[in-house]
């Protein structure tokens, strides 16, 4: 599908973990509700673990890193197309790679996205400051590509 084909779609940001899964539900009901396109996206950011991985390996260690990441990526993409068709709800996968950040940002920019879902990592909670890290880059996301952010919590699963 190309991006016009995408405009206004409900763009939901997927990683692993329970926070995922709640704001995986909250997309497709949203999608369903909205009758707009849903699109799962997970970005791939070797360069953000570069703290995580040992020292010694170079490029070797670097390009298995990134396979095993896109592997990863593809499956929780997957599993989540698999469960919005159980749920009678189409989507489509976007697999990015780069600064998570900037590729999110990126992405919903140039589909023109209608929502982002963002789900909250555990153990944060809404911040009547809203200033929790979640909180200011779904600010940040609106600033720079005028698309609305929906920020959903673990707590939130019914």
């Amino acid at each position: 599908m190309s991006a016009s084909d995408m405009h206004g779609a409900i763009v939901c940001a997927t990683r692993g973990g329970e926070g995922s899964r709640v704001v995986k539900e909250r997309a497709m009901a949203l999608a369903s509700e909205r009758n707009a396109p849903l699109v799962f996206l997970f970005v791939i950011d070797a360069e953000g673990m570069a703290d995580e991985r040992p020292a010694a390996g170079g490029r070797a260690l670097d390009d298995a890193l990134r396979d095993e990441l896109r592997w990863v990526g593809r499956v929780l993409l997957e599993m989540a197309r698999g469960q919005a068709q159980r749920a009678g709800v189409a989507s489509t996968l976007a697999l990015r790679e780069g600064a998570v950040r900037d590729e999110i940002i990126a992405y919903a920019r140039s589909i023109e996205a209608g929502c982002l879902l963002l789900g909250a990592p555990r153990g944060t909670t809404a911040n009547v400051f809203g200033d929790d890290a979640i909180e200011r880059f779904a600010k940040d996301v609106t600033e720079q590509s005028g698309v609305t952010v929906e920020i959903v919590r673990p707590e939130q699963a019914g």
